[in-house]
C-alpha cells in the first residue's frame, strides 16, 4: 500500500483528507492495463486477496435517471482475472450463464469468489436465486444449484466464518429462512426466526462471534399494530444480534435515527445514515449501544465504503460524482476523492476492494445526445492513503 498524509481540514468536530491532493506520495488515481473484455456496463466485480475477477456485464446505454427500456441482448459470459502482484490480466474460464451485477450479491471465502444471481433465465434476471462460485487457482466455476427457500426473493451473501450467509432481503411479503451454506459439504443450515418485526432492507455484518442485523421498519405494520405506531416507527433503525455459539437471537436498541446500509468496521458495525441527516452510528459490541459518527461536510450524501488498517469495504453504485465519502476507522474521520481523471461523467461503471484499495471498470460516458454514449473499456485503481 502507497502511503499517503492525511491533510487537515476542518469539517464540524473531524477531519477530512482529499486523496486528490496528495500525490507526491503515491495515493490517488492510476490506470490499470486495459482489461481482456469489451466495454460493458454493470460487470460483476469480487476481490480476492490480491486479485480481482471481473465477470459479466451487458452493453446498455442508459443515462442516471433516464427512462429506457431494458435490453434484450444477452448478458456477457466472459471474465478476466487482474494480480495486482504482476500487474496484469488473464482471461477467465465463462460462467455457466451471463451475469450482472447486483448489490450485495458477492463474497470471498479461501480465495474463491460466491454469487448469488437470479439471471439464469436470460437479461431480465428473474430466475430464482443460484449461488455459483468461481475458484481462480484452477479457472473453474461450479453451480451449487437454486438457494432453498421461496423464489424467487432478493437475497444478500456475506461470510461467517468458513461458511457463507445467504440471508433475505425482507420479510414484508414473504417469510424466508436466513441460510449458511458450509462450502465443504455443500449443505445448507437455517437460522433461526430474527426476533424483529416485519422489515425491508435488511443487512447483516459478522462481528466478534456474532451477526448484527439492522433494517428499516416496513410500511406495512404488524398484525394488531396501533395507529399511532407508523410515525414512531418511521424515525429508528431496528437491530438485533445472533450469537453463533449459542444460536440464538437478541434484540439490540434501535439505531438513533433512520439508516440504510450497514458496514463492518474495525470499532463495530457501521450504519449509514443515508439522507437522514446525520452521519451515521457506530454500534459498540462491547456494550450494544450506539454512538453518532463524526459529522461530515457532503450533505444529504451516503458513506460510500469503510477503511481499516487491514481492509476496506465498498458500498459505491457509480464513481459519476463529486467526492467520494468513506469513513476511516484508524482515525474516525473522513477520506474524500473525486472520479478517475477524465470519467467524470461515466455511469454504469463498476467497483470493488482490493485489499483497502479500489478497482473500477467499465461504464459508459455520456455524450451531448441521446445514444451518443461511449462504452468504457479501462479499468483504474484507487490507492488508498495509509492506514
Amino acid at each position: 500500500m502507497l502511503a499517503s498524509a492525511l491533510l487537515a481540514a476542518t469539517v464540524t468536530g473531524c477531519s477530512t483528507a482529499d486523496a486528490e491532493q496528495a500525490p507526491e506520495t503515491g495515493a490517488g488515481w492510476r490506470q490499470l492495463p486495459d482489461p481482456p473484455l469489451g466495454p460493458r456496463d454493470d460487470a460483476v466485480l469480487v476481490g480476492l486477496g490480491d486479485r480481482v475477477l471481473v465477470v459479466g456485464g451487458e452493453e446498455f446505454s442508459c443515462p442516471p435517471n433516464a427512462d429506457c427500456t431494458a435490453p434484450q441482448e444477452p448478458l456477457f459470459d466472459d471474465g478476466a482475472v487482474y494480480d495486482s502482484a504482476t500487474d496484469a490480466w488473464r482471461a477467465t474460464a465463462p460462467p455457466p450463464f451471463g451475469l450482472r451485477r447486483g448489490r450485495g450479491v458477492t463474497a470471498a471465502l479461501d480465495g474463491t469468489a460466491y454469487l448469488v444471481t437470479t439471471c439464469a433465465d436470460g437479461p431480465a434476471c428473474e430466475a430464482p436465486p443460484r449461488l455459483l462460485s468461481y475458484r481462480p487457482d484452477d479457472d473453474r466455476w461450479t453451480d451449487h444449484g437454486p438457494v432453498p427457500g421461496p423464489q424467487p426473493l432478493p437475497r444478500r451473501v456475506t461470510t461467517v466464518g468458513g461458511s457463507l450467509l445467504v440471508y433475505s432481503t425482507g420479510d414484508t411479503l414473504v417469510e424466508a429462512a436466513d441460510l449458511l451454506f458450509d462450502p465443504e459439504t455443500s449443505a445448507w443450515t437455517e437460522l433461526p426466526d430474527d426476533p424483529l418485526p416485519m422489515t425491508d432492507d435488511r443487512f447483516m455484518v459478522p462481528v466478534e462471534g456474532h451477526l448484527v442485523l439492522a433494517a428499516s421498519p416496513s410500511a406495512v405494520l404488524p398484525p394488531d399494530t396501533g395507529s399511532a405506531d407508523p410515525a414512531a416507527r418511521s424515525d429508528r433503525t431496528p437491530a438485533a444480534r445472533f450469537d453463533l455459539d449459542r444460536g440464538e437471537w437478541a434484540v439490540l436498541p434501535d439505531a438513533p435515527g433512520q439508516g440504510h446500509q450497514l458496514l463492518p468496521t474495525d470499532r463495530g458495525p457501521l450504519l449509514d445514515g443515508h439522507y437522514s441527516g446525520a452521519s451515521g452510528w457506530l454500534l459498540d459490541t462491547g456494550t450494544w449501544t450506539w454512538s453518532a459518527l463524526p459529522v461530515h461536510d457532503l450533505e444529504y450524501d451516503d458513506i460510500n465504503g469503510v477503511l481499516d488498517r487491514d481492509r476496506a469495504v465498498y458500498d459505491i453504485h457509480s464513481l459519476a460524482f463529486t467526492r467520494l465519502l468513506v469513513y476511516d476507522s484508524v482515525t474516525d474521520a473522513y477520506v474524500t476523492f473525486p472520479s478517475p481523471p477524465g470519467r467524470e461523467d461515466v455511469y454504469g461503471d463498476s467497483s470493488t476492494a482490493l485489499g483497502r484499495d479500489l478497482v473500477v471498470v467499465g461504464g459508459q460516458r455520456s455524450g451531448t445526445a441521446p445514444g451518443d454514449d461511449d462504452p468504457a473499456a479501462d479499468a483504474w485503481l484507487w490507492i488508498a492513503p495509509a492506514g
